[in-house]
Protein backbone atom coordinates (compact mmCIF):
# COMPACT_ATOMS: atom_id res chain seq x y z
CA UNK A 1 0.00 0.00 0.00
CA UNK A 2 2.84 2.22 0.84
CA UNK A 3 4.58 2.07 -2.68
CA UNK A 4 1.26 1.99 -4.58
CA UNK A 5 0.29 5.82 -2.20
CA UNK A 6 4.04 6.52 -3.42
CA UNK A 7 3.26 5.81 -6.94
CA UNK A 8 0.00 8.35 -6.91
CA UNK A 9 2.05 11.06 -4.81
CA UNK A 10 4.77 11.30 -7.22
CA UNK A 11 2.33 11.31 -10.51
CA UNK A 12 0.57 14.46 -8.63
CA UNK A 13 4.00 16.10 -7.69
CA UNK A 14 5.12 15.42 -11.32
CA UNK A 15 1.18 16.77 -12.81
CA UNK A 16 1.84 19.39 -10.94
CA UNK A 17 5.13 20.52 -11.88
CA UNK A 18 3.71 20.51 -15.50
CA UNK A 19 1.06 23.11 -14.57
CA UNK A 20 3.17 25.01 -12.81
CA UNK A 21 5.95 24.91 -15.82
CA UNK A 22 3.32 25.54 -18.02
CA UNK A 23 1.64 28.59 -16.90
CA UNK A 24 5.45 30.08 -16.53
CA UNK A 25 5.20 29.37 -19.97
CA UNK A 26 2.59 31.09 -20.61
CA UNK A 27 2.81 34.35 -18.44
CA UNK A 28 6.10 34.84 -19.20
CA UNK A 29 4.45 34.45 -22.80
CA UNK A 30 2.24 37.20 -22.21
CA UNK A 31 4.35 39.37 -20.61
CA UNK A 32 6.66 39.56 -23.56
CA UNK A 33 4.49 39.58 -25.87
CA UNK A 34 3.07 43.32 -24.17
CA UNK A 35 6.68 44.04 -23.07
CA UNK A 36 9.30 42.63 -25.55
CA UNK A 37 7.92 43.80 -28.85
CA UNK A 38 9.52 46.40 -30.39
CA UNK A 39 8.26 49.63 -29.88
CA UNK A 40 5.67 51.15 -32.10
CA UNK A 41 7.84 55.20 -32.43
CA UNK A 42 10.92 52.72 -33.66
CA UNK A 43 8.93 52.28 -36.98
CA UNK A 44 6.03 53.85 -39.45
CA UNK A 45 3.40 51.99 -40.74
CA UNK A 46 2.81 53.15 -44.16
CA UNK A 47 -1.39 52.44 -44.48
CA UNK A 48 -2.12 55.37 -46.44
CA UNK A 49 -1.68 54.53 -50.66
CA UNK A 50 -3.08 53.77 -53.87
CA UNK A 51 -3.69 50.84 -55.63
CA UNK A 52 -4.60 50.97 -59.53
CA UNK A 53 -5.44 46.86 -60.32
CA UNK A 54 -5.25 46.66 -64.55
CA UNK A 55 -7.18 43.98 -65.76
CA UNK A 56 -5.92 41.84 -69.17
CA UNK A 57 -9.53 43.56 -70.65
CA UNK A 58 -8.60 46.84 -69.86
CA UNK A 59 -10.47 47.40 -67.00
CA UNK A 60 -9.13 49.56 -64.09
CA UNK A 61 -9.66 49.05 -59.97
CA UNK A 62 -8.34 51.81 -57.56
CA UNK A 63 -8.31 50.84 -54.07
CA UNK A 64 -7.00 53.42 -51.62
CA UNK A 65 -5.59 50.72 -48.86
CA UNK A 66 -3.67 47.55 -48.47
CA UNK A 67 -7.37 45.69 -48.70
CA UNK A 68 -7.34 45.20 -52.89
CA UNK A 69 -7.28 42.01 -54.84
CA UNK A 70 -7.09 40.96 -58.22
CA UNK A 71 -8.09 38.28 -61.07
CA UNK A 72 -5.11 36.91 -62.87
CA UNK A 73 -1.60 36.73 -63.65
CA UNK A 74 -2.06 39.01 -66.60
CA UNK A 75 -3.36 41.98 -64.26
CA UNK A 76 -0.39 44.58 -63.84
CA UNK A 77 -0.53 45.94 -60.30
CA UNK A 78 0.64 49.70 -59.22
CA UNK A 79 0.93 51.21 -56.10
CA UNK A 80 1.68 54.62 -55.27
CA UNK A 81 3.60 54.93 -51.50
CA UNK A 82 3.15 58.69 -50.77
CA UNK A 83 5.91 59.73 -48.29
CA UNK A 84 5.64 62.60 -45.79
CA UNK A 85 8.29 65.09 -45.62
CA UNK A 86 8.10 64.47 -41.66
CA UNK A 87 8.95 60.60 -42.01
CA UNK A 88 12.40 61.78 -43.31
CA UNK A 89 14.73 60.58 -40.81
CA UNK A 90 18.11 59.32 -42.70
CA UNK A 91 18.66 56.02 -43.91
CA UNK A 92 15.53 53.95 -43.84
CA UNK A 93 14.05 51.63 -45.91
CA UNK A 94 10.24 50.28 -46.86
CA UNK A 95 9.66 46.80 -45.71
CA UNK A 96 6.78 44.53 -46.60
CA UNK A 97 5.65 40.66 -47.93
CA UNK A 98 3.77 39.80 -51.22
CA UNK A 99 3.47 36.11 -52.58
CA UNK A 100 4.53 35.32 -55.60
CA UNK A 101 5.29 38.18 -57.69
CA UNK A 102 7.75 40.12 -59.10
CA UNK A 103 7.90 43.45 -57.26
CA UNK A 104 10.09 46.22 -59.20
CA UNK A 105 10.11 49.52 -56.83
CA UNK A 106 10.78 53.26 -58.75
CA UNK A 107 11.44 56.52 -57.46
CA UNK A 108 9.93 58.55 -60.46
CA UNK A 109 10.83 56.09 -63.21
CA UNK A 110 14.03 55.45 -61.95
CA UNK A 111 14.48 51.66 -60.72
CA UNK A 112 15.72 51.15 -57.12
CA UNK A 113 15.06 47.47 -56.23
CA UNK A 114 13.79 44.53 -58.20
CA UNK A 115 12.71 40.97 -56.78
CA UNK A 116 11.48 37.83 -57.56
CA UNK A 117 13.27 38.05 -61.58
CA UNK A 118 15.47 35.83 -60.77
CA UNK A 119 14.25 33.01 -58.26
CA UNK A 120 15.74 30.14 -58.21
CA UNK A 121 13.10 27.39 -60.79
CA UNK A 122 10.31 30.42 -60.19
CA UNK A 123 10.29 29.27 -56.57
CA UNK A 124 6.27 30.42 -55.30
CA UNK A 125 6.52 31.59 -51.96
CA UNK A 126 6.80 34.81 -49.81
CA UNK A 127 9.21 37.78 -51.28
CA UNK A 128 10.54 39.80 -48.51
CA UNK A 129 10.84 43.22 -50.04
CA UNK A 130 13.65 45.91 -48.77
CA UNK A 131 13.43 49.58 -51.02
CA UNK A 132 16.24 51.83 -49.58
CA UNK A 133 14.21 55.24 -49.41
CA UNK A 134 16.18 58.09 -51.49
CA UNK A 135 16.32 61.27 -49.42
CA UNK A 136 14.80 63.23 -52.74
CA UNK A 137 11.29 60.65 -52.13
CA UNK A 138 10.38 62.45 -48.89
CA UNK A 139 7.72 64.58 -49.82
CA UNK A 140 7.12 62.78 -53.03
CA UNK A 141 6.18 58.94 -53.42
CA UNK A 142 7.79 55.45 -54.28
CA UNK A 143 5.78 53.31 -56.95
CA UNK A 144 5.59 49.71 -56.91
CA UNK A 145 5.09 47.66 -60.15
CA UNK A 146 3.70 44.17 -59.36
CA UNK A 147 3.25 40.84 -61.85
CA UNK A 148 1.59 38.46 -60.26
CA UNK A 149 2.63 34.65 -60.65
CA UNK A 150 -0.60 33.23 -59.56
CA UNK A 151 -4.10 33.64 -60.24
CA UNK A 152 -5.35 35.38 -57.11
CA UNK A 153 -3.86 37.11 -54.14
CA UNK A 154 -2.56 33.84 -51.86
CA UNK A 155 -2.77 35.94 -48.95
CA UNK A 156 -3.49 39.23 -47.46
CA UNK A 157 -1.32 42.29 -48.58
CA UNK A 158 0.25 43.62 -44.89
CA UNK A 159 0.63 47.61 -45.29
CA UNK A 160 4.62 47.83 -45.48
CA UNK A 161 6.63 49.76 -42.96
CA UNK A 162 9.28 52.50 -42.75
CA UNK A 163 11.94 52.06 -40.35
CA UNK A 164 15.65 52.15 -40.08
CA UNK A 165 17.92 50.22 -42.20
CA UNK A 166 20.03 49.09 -39.31
CA UNK A 167 17.44 47.22 -38.22
CA UNK A 168 15.41 46.31 -41.43
CA UNK A 169 16.83 42.46 -41.31
CA UNK A 170 14.15 41.97 -38.24
CA UNK A 171 11.30 43.13 -39.55
CA UNK A 172 9.49 40.39 -40.33
CA UNK A 173 9.12 39.75 -36.78
CA UNK A 174 7.47 42.91 -35.83
CA UNK A 175 4.00 41.80 -33.86
CA UNK A 176 5.84 38.02 -34.00
CA UNK A 177 8.67 38.92 -32.03
CA UNK A 178 7.86 36.64 -29.00
CA UNK A 179 5.82 34.11 -31.27
CA UNK A 180 9.61 34.17 -33.14
CA UNK A 181 11.14 32.74 -30.32
CA UNK A 182 8.62 30.28 -29.14
CA UNK A 183 8.38 28.65 -32.78
CA UNK A 184 12.16 28.77 -33.11
CA UNK A 185 12.55 26.82 -29.81
CA UNK A 186 9.62 24.57 -30.73
CA UNK A 187 11.49 23.37 -34.06
CA UNK A 188 14.60 22.63 -32.00
CA UNK A 189 12.74 20.81 -28.84
CA UNK A 190 11.34 18.54 -32.12
CA UNK A 191 14.74 17.67 -33.69
CA UNK A 192 15.87 16.94 -29.87
CA UNK A 193 12.48 15.14 -29.22
CA UNK A 194 12.85 12.90 -32.50
CA UNK A 195 16.31 12.48 -31.94
CA UNK A 196 15.56 10.76 -28.19
CA UNK A 197 12.26 8.89 -29.49
CA UNK A 198 13.96 7.53 -32.39
CA UNK A 199 16.39 5.91 -30.19
CA UNK A 200 14.14 4.45 -27.97
CA UNK A 201 11.64 3.92 -31.09
CA UNK A 202 11.85 -0.05 -30.56
CA UNK A 203 12.42 -0.06 -26.32
CA UNK A 204 9.84 1.94 -24.85
CA UNK A 205 6.16 1.73 -25.85
CA UNK A 206 5.39 5.46 -25.98
CA UNK A 207 8.17 6.37 -28.15
CA UNK A 208 6.96 5.60 -31.54
CA UNK A 209 3.79 7.74 -31.18
CA UNK A 210 6.07 10.59 -29.27
CA UNK A 211 8.30 10.52 -32.77
CA UNK A 212 5.83 11.04 -34.67
CA UNK A 213 3.84 13.73 -32.50
CA UNK A 214 7.28 15.42 -32.99
CA UNK A 215 7.47 15.21 -36.28
CA UNK A 216 4.33 16.42 -36.85
CA UNK A 217 4.93 19.51 -34.93
CA UNK A 218 7.90 20.10 -36.48
CA UNK A 219 6.21 20.16 -40.28
CA UNK A 220 3.48 22.44 -38.96
CA UNK A 221 5.98 24.97 -37.46
CA UNK A 222 8.04 25.17 -40.33
CA UNK A 223 5.30 25.36 -42.79
CA UNK A 224 3.66 28.17 -40.74
CA UNK A 225 7.41 30.08 -40.73
CA UNK A 226 8.12 29.39 -43.98
CA UNK A 227 4.26 30.81 -45.42
CA UNK A 228 4.87 33.97 -42.94
CA UNK A 229 8.07 34.11 -44.00
CA UNK A 230 9.80 34.46 -40.38
CA UNK A 231 12.15 32.15 -42.12
CA UNK A 232 13.85 35.01 -43.36
CA UNK A 233 15.22 35.90 -39.83
CA UNK A 234 17.66 32.32 -39.84
CA UNK A 235 18.57 32.76 -43.61
CA UNK A 236 17.78 35.35 -45.71
CA UNK A 237 16.96 33.20 -48.94
CA UNK A 238 13.69 33.37 -50.76
CA UNK A 239 14.29 30.20 -52.23
CA UNK A 240 15.42 28.65 -48.63
CA UNK A 241 12.19 30.39 -47.75
CA UNK A 242 9.85 28.90 -50.06
CA UNK A 243 11.45 25.58 -49.91
CA UNK A 244 10.56 25.47 -46.18
CA UNK A 245 7.35 26.10 -46.58
CA UNK A 246 6.36 23.45 -49.25
CA UNK A 247 8.60 20.85 -47.34
CA UNK A 248 6.34 21.24 -44.11
CA UNK A 249 3.61 21.08 -46.09
CA UNK A 250 4.11 17.93 -47.76
CA UNK A 251 5.69 16.31 -44.81
CA UNK A 252 2.50 17.13 -42.90
CA UNK A 253 0.55 15.45 -44.88
CA UNK A 254 2.03 12.23 -44.05
CA UNK A 255 2.72 13.28 -40.42
CA UNK A 256 -0.74 14.21 -39.44
CA UNK A 257 -2.51 10.51 -40.38
CA UNK A 258 0.38 8.51 -38.98
CA UNK A 259 0.60 10.35 -35.49
CA UNK A 260 -3.29 10.09 -35.72
CA UNK A 261 -3.14 6.30 -36.18
CA UNK A 262 -1.69 5.84 -32.61
CA UNK A 263 -4.77 7.32 -31.16
CA UNK A 264 -7.49 5.13 -33.20
CA UNK A 265 -8.68 1.59 -31.95
CA UNK A 266 -10.79 1.29 -34.68
CA UNK A 267 -8.67 -1.36 -37.26
CA UNK A 268 -9.44 -0.15 -40.60
CA UNK A 269 -9.47 3.51 -39.72
CA UNK A 270 -5.92 2.42 -38.05
CA UNK A 271 -4.61 0.92 -41.34
CA UNK A 272 -6.69 3.12 -43.91
CA UNK A 273 -4.23 6.16 -41.80
CA UNK A 274 -0.39 4.12 -41.63
CA UNK A 275 -1.32 3.17 -45.36
CA UNK A 276 -1.92 6.57 -46.99
CA UNK A 277 0.33 8.11 -44.42
CA UNK A 278 3.44 6.68 -45.22
CA UNK A 279 2.47 6.73 -48.99
CA UNK A 280 2.10 10.72 -48.52
CA UNK A 281 5.27 11.12 -46.43
CA UNK A 282 7.22 8.49 -49.50
CA UNK A 283 5.69 11.58 -51.38
CA UNK A 284 6.70 14.52 -49.59
CA UNK A 285 10.60 12.51 -49.20
CA UNK A 286 11.37 12.20 -52.83
CA UNK A 287 9.78 15.45 -53.47
CA UNK A 288 12.54 16.81 -51.58
CA UNK A 289 15.30 14.41 -52.90
CA UNK A 290 13.71 15.66 -56.77
CA UNK A 291 14.17 18.88 -55.85
CA UNK A 292 18.18 19.21 -54.54
CA UNK A 293 19.16 16.72 -57.67
CA UNK A 294 19.23 18.68 -60.54
CA UNK A 295 15.64 17.00 -61.92
CA UNK A 296 14.37 20.65 -62.75
CA UNK A 297 11.52 19.87 -59.99
CA UNK A 298 9.90 22.39 -58.44
CA UNK A 299 6.99 21.96 -55.40
CA UNK A 300 5.29 24.53 -57.87
CA UNK A 301 4.06 21.29 -59.65
CA UNK A 302 0.74 19.96 -59.18
CA UNK A 303 0.55 22.32 -56.04
CA UNK A 304 -3.38 22.45 -56.22
CA UNK A 305 -3.60 18.43 -56.25
CA UNK A 306 -0.90 18.15 -53.44
CA UNK A 307 -3.32 20.82 -51.44
CA UNK A 308 -6.28 18.64 -52.13
CA UNK A 309 -4.67 15.82 -50.81
CA UNK A 310 -3.09 17.64 -47.56
CA UNK A 311 -6.31 18.72 -46.79
CA UNK A 312 -8.02 15.20 -47.07
CA UNK A 313 -5.23 13.56 -45.00
CA UNK A 314 -5.37 16.33 -42.43
CA UNK A 315 -9.16 16.17 -42.28
CA UNK A 316 -8.89 12.29 -41.73
CA UNK A 317 -6.04 13.07 -39.19
CA UNK A 318 -8.26 15.58 -37.09
CA UNK A 319 -11.79 12.80 -37.32
CA UNK A 320 -9.82 9.91 -36.07
CA UNK A 321 -8.43 11.96 -33.16
CA UNK A 322 -12.12 14.02 -32.26
CA UNK A 323 -13.50 10.26 -32.21
CA UNK A 324 -10.78 7.30 -31.83
CA UNK A 325 -13.45 4.50 -31.01
CA UNK A 326 -12.13 4.15 -27.39
CA UNK A 327 -14.51 2.82 -25.08
CA UNK A 328 -12.11 3.65 -21.56
CA UNK A 329 -11.21 7.19 -22.03
CA UNK A 330 -8.14 8.53 -20.21
CA UNK A 331 -7.51 12.31 -19.23
CA UNK A 332 -4.90 11.83 -22.25
CA UNK A 333 -7.65 11.13 -24.33
CA UNK A 334 -9.98 14.38 -22.65
CA UNK A 335 -7.50 16.27 -23.37
CA UNK A 336 -6.82 15.49 -27.51
CA UNK A 337 -10.53 15.49 -27.82
CA UNK A 338 -11.23 18.56 -26.09
CA UNK A 339 -7.89 20.20 -27.66
CA UNK A 340 -8.29 19.28 -31.05
CA UNK A 341 -12.19 20.81 -30.80
CA UNK A 342 -10.34 24.21 -30.42
CA UNK A 343 -7.54 23.24 -32.86
CA UNK A 344 -10.51 22.40 -35.38
CA UNK A 345 -11.74 25.76 -35.17
CA UNK A 346 -8.89 27.63 -35.94
CA UNK A 347 -8.25 25.31 -38.49
CA UNK A 348 -11.04 26.35 -40.07
CA UNK A 349 -11.13 29.87 -39.65
CA UNK A 350 -7.46 30.25 -41.31
CA UNK A 351 -8.35 28.47 -44.07
CA UNK A 352 -11.96 30.66 -44.50
CA UNK A 353 -9.05 33.59 -44.10
CA UNK A 354 -7.25 32.52 -46.95
CA UNK A 355 -10.16 32.02 -49.14
CA UNK A 356 -11.77 34.99 -48.26
CA UNK A 357 -8.24 36.71 -48.87
CA UNK A 358 -8.44 36.92 -52.00
CA UNK A 359 -11.70 38.73 -52.30
CA UNK A 360 -11.95 40.64 -49.67
CA UNK A 361 -10.70 44.55 -50.44
CA UNK A 362 -11.21 48.36 -49.13
CA UNK A 363 -14.83 47.81 -49.79
CA UNK A 364 -15.69 45.06 -47.37
CA UNK A 365 -17.23 45.82 -44.07
CA UNK A 366 -14.57 46.55 -41.38
CA UNK A 367 -15.25 43.15 -39.49
CA UNK A 368 -14.17 41.38 -42.56
CA UNK A 369 -11.36 43.62 -43.42
CA UNK A 370 -9.76 42.59 -39.37
CA UNK A 371 -10.46 39.00 -39.86
CA UNK A 372 -8.09 39.22 -43.37
CA UNK A 373 -5.37 40.28 -41.48
CA UNK A 374 -5.73 38.07 -38.41
CA UNK A 375 -3.16 34.95 -37.94
CA UNK A 376 -5.08 32.23 -36.68
CA UNK A 377 -2.54 29.63 -38.16
CA UNK A 378 -0.21 31.01 -35.21
CA UNK A 379 -2.81 30.23 -32.79
CA UNK A 380 -3.95 27.09 -34.44
CA UNK A 381 -0.15 26.16 -33.94
CA UNK A 382 0.60 27.08 -30.62
CA UNK A 383 -2.92 25.03 -29.36
CA UNK A 384 -1.97 22.10 -31.40
CA UNK A 385 1.50 22.17 -29.84
CA UNK A 386 0.09 22.16 -26.00
CA UNK A 387 -2.85 20.09 -26.70
CA UNK A 388 -0.44 16.75 -28.55
CA UNK A 389 2.12 17.46 -25.72
CA UNK A 390 -0.27 17.48 -23.12
CA UNK A 391 -1.97 14.51 -23.90
CA UNK A 392 0.81 12.70 -24.66
CA UNK A 393 2.99 13.62 -21.31
CA UNK A 394 -0.23 12.49 -19.67
CA UNK A 395 -0.20 9.25 -21.47
CA UNK A 396 3.53 9.04 -20.85
CA UNK A 397 2.72 9.15 -17.29
CA UNK A 398 -0.26 6.89 -17.35
CA UNK A 399 2.05 4.38 -19.09
CA UNK A 400 5.10 4.66 -16.54
CA UNK A 401 2.49 4.27 -13.68
CA UNK A 402 0.84 1.69 -15.04
CA UNK A 403 4.33 -0.15 -15.23
CA UNK A 404 5.27 0.96 -12.43
CA UNK A 405 2.08 -0.59 -10.43
CA UNK A 406 2.73 -3.77 -12.53
CA UNK A 407 6.13 -4.08 -11.08
CA UNK A 408 5.01 -3.39 -7.65
CA UNK A 409 2.46 -6.45 -8.17
CA UNK A 410 4.88 -8.37 -9.56
CA UNK A 411 7.24 -7.68 -6.54
CA UNK A 412 4.75 -8.15 -4.31
CA UNK A 413 3.67 -11.51 -5.80
CA UNK A 414 7.73 -12.31 -5.01
CA UNK A 415 7.91 -10.49 -1.52
CA UNK A 416 7.32 -11.99 2.16
CA UNK A 417 4.95 -9.72 3.55
CA UNK A 418 6.23 -10.38 7.05
CA UNK A 419 10.36 -9.42 6.74
CA UNK A 420 9.85 -7.54 2.83
CA UNK A 421 12.70 -10.55 1.77
CA UNK A 422 11.89 -12.60 -1.06
CA UNK A 423 9.27 -15.82 -0.47
CA UNK A 424 9.55 -19.30 -1.65
CA UNK A 425 9.18 -18.22 -5.52
CA UNK A 426 11.34 -15.71 -5.49
CA UNK A 427 13.80 -18.54 -3.54
CA UNK A 428 12.98 -20.84 -6.39
CA UNK A 429 13.50 -18.86 -9.62
CA UNK A 430 16.93 -17.11 -8.24
CA UNK A 431 17.92 -20.99 -7.87
CA UNK A 432 17.03 -21.81 -10.99
CA UNK A 433 18.92 -19.26 -12.84
CA UNK A 434 21.63 -20.00 -10.59
CA UNK A 435 21.29 -23.77 -12.44
CA UNK A 436 20.84 -22.63 -15.67
CA UNK A 437 23.88 -19.54 -15.72
CA UNK A 438 25.94 -22.94 -14.76
CA UNK A 439 27.42 -20.25 -11.52
CA UNK A 440 29.83 -22.56 -9.69
CA UNK A 441 31.32 -20.11 -7.10
CA UNK A 442 28.78 -19.38 -4.17
CA UNK A 443 28.15 -20.97 -1.33
CA UNK A 444 24.59 -21.15 0.30
CA UNK A 445 23.44 -20.41 4.10
CA UNK A 446 20.51 -22.13 5.52
CA UNK A 447 19.17 -20.70 8.51
CA UNK A 448 16.41 -21.72 11.01
CA UNK A 449 15.21 -19.83 13.47
CA UNK A 450 15.48 -21.10 17.33
CA UNK A 451 12.63 -21.41 19.65
CA UNK A 452 10.11 -19.73 17.69
CA UNK A 453 7.17 -22.07 18.97
CA UNK A 454 8.45 -21.10 22.77
CA UNK A 455 8.31 -17.45 21.43
CA UNK A 456 4.60 -17.81 20.22
CA UNK A 457 3.68 -19.99 22.78
CA UNK A 458 4.66 -18.06 26.08
CA UNK A 459 5.24 -14.35 24.87
CA UNK A 460 2.27 -14.88 21.89
CA UNK A 461 2.34 -14.46 18.13
CA UNK A 462 3.42 -11.07 17.43
CA UNK A 463 6.36 -11.61 19.50
CA UNK A 464 7.43 -14.34 17.53
CA UNK A 465 6.58 -12.16 13.99
CA UNK A 466 9.28 -9.88 15.84
CA UNK A 467 11.54 -12.50 16.01
CA UNK A 468 11.12 -13.31 12.07
CA UNK A 469 11.80 -9.75 11.91
CA UNK A 470 14.56 -9.06 13.71
CA UNK A 471 16.11 -12.46 11.82
CA UNK A 472 15.55 -10.80 8.71
CA UNK A 473 17.13 -7.46 9.42
CA UNK A 474 20.18 -9.48 10.56
CA UNK A 475 20.16 -11.37 6.97
CA UNK A 476 19.57 -8.19 5.27
CA UNK A 477 22.14 -5.99 7.17
CA UNK A 478 24.74 -8.77 6.35
CA UNK A 479 24.42 -9.20 3.03
CA UNK A 480 24.33 -5.11 1.94
CA UNK A 481 27.44 -4.73 0.77
CA UNK A 482 28.19 -8.15 -0.59
CA UNK A 483 26.73 -9.82 -4.34
CA UNK A 484 24.24 -12.07 -2.76
CA UNK A 485 20.35 -12.33 -2.04
CA UNK A 486 17.81 -13.96 0.76
CA UNK A 487 14.80 -14.74 1.22
CA UNK A 488 12.54 -16.73 3.71
CA UNK A 489 11.21 -20.45 2.69
CA UNK A 490 8.80 -20.60 4.52
CA UNK A 491 8.02 -20.41 8.47
CA UNK A 492 11.08 -20.06 10.57
CA UNK A 493 13.84 -21.11 8.12
CA UNK A 494 15.86 -18.51 5.46
CA UNK A 495 17.88 -19.08 2.74
CA UNK A 496 20.74 -16.47 1.76
CA UNK A 497 23.34 -17.04 -1.13
CA UNK A 498 26.22 -15.44 -1.68
CA UNK A 499 28.71 -14.89 -4.03
CA UNK A 500 31.84 -15.98 -4.37
CA UNK A 501 32.04 -18.55 -1.81
CA UNK A 502 35.03 -17.44 -0.28
CA UNK A 503 32.50 -14.54 1.57
CA UNK A 504 30.95 -16.81 3.16
CA UNK A 505 31.99 -17.49 6.39
CA UNK A 506 32.37 -13.52 7.02
CA UNK A 507 28.74 -13.21 6.08
CA UNK A 508 27.37 -16.02 8.23
CA UNK A 509 29.40 -14.13 11.15
CA UNK A 510 28.13 -10.82 10.56
CA UNK A 511 24.00 -12.50 10.60
CA UNK A 512 24.48 -13.83 14.04
CA UNK A 513 26.54 -10.42 15.27
CA UNK A 514 23.71 -8.33 13.98
CA UNK A 515 21.46 -10.48 16.19
CA UNK A 516 23.67 -10.05 19.53
CA UNK A 517 23.82 -6.60 18.75
CA UNK A 518 19.44 -6.44 17.94
CA UNK A 519 18.82 -7.90 21.26
CA UNK A 520 20.91 -5.94 23.04
CA UNK A 521 19.46 -3.12 21.55
CA UNK A 522 15.54 -4.20 21.25
CA UNK A 523 16.06 -5.73 24.76
CA UNK A 524 13.20 -8.16 24.12
CA UNK A 525 12.13 -10.59 26.60
CA UNK A 526 12.51 -13.73 24.36
CA UNK A 527 15.28 -15.51 23.07
CA UNK A 528 17.39 -14.32 20.46
CA UNK A 529 19.27 -17.06 18.23
CA UNK A 530 19.46 -18.70 14.84
CA UNK A 531 21.24 -22.12 14.01
CA UNK A 532 22.34 -22.40 10.51
CA UNK A 533 24.44 -24.39 8.04
CA UNK A 534 26.75 -23.84 5.05
CA UNK A 535 27.18 -25.50 2.10
CA UNK A 536 29.70 -24.29 -0.97
CA UNK A 537 28.35 -25.33 -4.77
CA UNK A 538 32.18 -26.71 -5.45
CA UNK A 539 32.82 -29.18 -2.45
CA UNK A 540 28.82 -30.82 -3.56
CA UNK A 541 30.13 -30.66 -7.07
CA UNK A 542 33.56 -32.14 -5.76
CA UNK A 543 31.34 -35.32 -3.86
CA UNK A 544 28.74 -35.86 -6.95
CA UNK A 545 31.80 -36.42 -8.99
CA UNK A 546 33.32 -38.73 -7.07
CA UNK A 547 30.41 -40.83 -6.75
CA UNK A 548 29.19 -40.39 -10.55
CA UNK A 549 26.08 -38.96 -9.39
CA UNK A 550 26.23 -36.38 -12.15
CA UNK A 551 25.89 -32.38 -12.20
CA UNK A 552 25.24 -30.85 -8.96
CA UNK A 553 22.15 -28.30 -8.56
CA UNK A 554 21.31 -25.72 -6.42
CA UNK A 555 18.41 -27.76 -4.45
CA UNK A 556 21.24 -30.28 -3.54
CA UNK A 557 23.62 -27.38 -2.12
CA UNK A 558 20.56 -26.42 0.05
CA UNK A 559 20.15 -29.84 1.26
CA UNK A 560 23.50 -30.01 2.21
CA UNK A 561 23.36 -26.73 3.83
CA UNK A 562 20.26 -27.98 5.36
CA UNK A 563 22.04 -30.84 7.09
CA UNK A 564 24.61 -28.93 8.32
CA UNK A 565 22.24 -26.20 10.04
CA UNK A 566 20.27 -29.59 12.15
CA UNK A 567 23.47 -30.30 12.85
CA UNK A 568 23.99 -26.65 14.33
CA UNK A 569 21.13 -26.32 16.74
CA UNK A 570 22.07 -30.06 17.89
CA UNK A 571 25.28 -28.60 18.97
CA UNK A 572 23.61 -25.33 20.53
CA UNK A 573 21.09 -27.87 22.42
CA UNK A 574 23.92 -29.83 23.44
CA UNK A 575 25.66 -27.09 24.40
CA UNK A 576 22.59 -25.84 26.94
CA UNK A 577 22.59 -29.41 28.32
CA UNK A 578 19.58 -29.78 26.85
CA UNK A 579 18.86 -33.64 25.90
CA UNK A 580 21.06 -35.10 23.31
CA UNK A 581 19.45 -36.17 20.30
CA UNK A 582 21.64 -38.80 18.05
CA UNK A 583 22.25 -38.00 14.57
CA UNK A 584 21.10 -40.02 11.82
Amino acid sequence: MKTKKLIKNQSHTVLLLYIAISSAIFILWLWFSFKGGVSEHSYTVLDKMTVVVQHEDGTTDVFHNNMFNFRSIHDRITIHLPLDKSLEKGYQSINFMYYASVVRAYYKDELIVSYGDHLKRHMIGHLRVTIPVPKEAYGDEIRLEIEPHMTLLEDTFHAPILMPQTDDDFFVAIGQETSYAMLVTILVCCVFGMLITLFFYRILDFAPEGYWMFFLIFSMTLWYMGNSGLIYLLLPSEDFNAVCEYVGMYLLMGTAPIYSSFEVERPRVKRYLQTFGKFALTVGILTVIFYVLPSGYTFVDHLRWMQAFQIVMVISALLSLLFPGKKIKTTSDYIMQWGLIFVALFGLLEQTRIIAAASITERAPLILQWFAKQRFAKVLILLMVFTFATSYFFKMAFIVQKTLEEKHLKMLAYTDNLTALGNRQYLQIKLDMLDDNRKEDYAVIFIDVNDLKVTNDIFGHDYGDKLIQMVAIAIKDAIRNATAFAGRNGGDEFICVVSPASLVDDVAKTIRNNLVEAKRQENVPFPVSIALGIATYAEVAHRMQSGGEGVALASQVIRCADERMYEDKRNQKRVRGESEIKCP
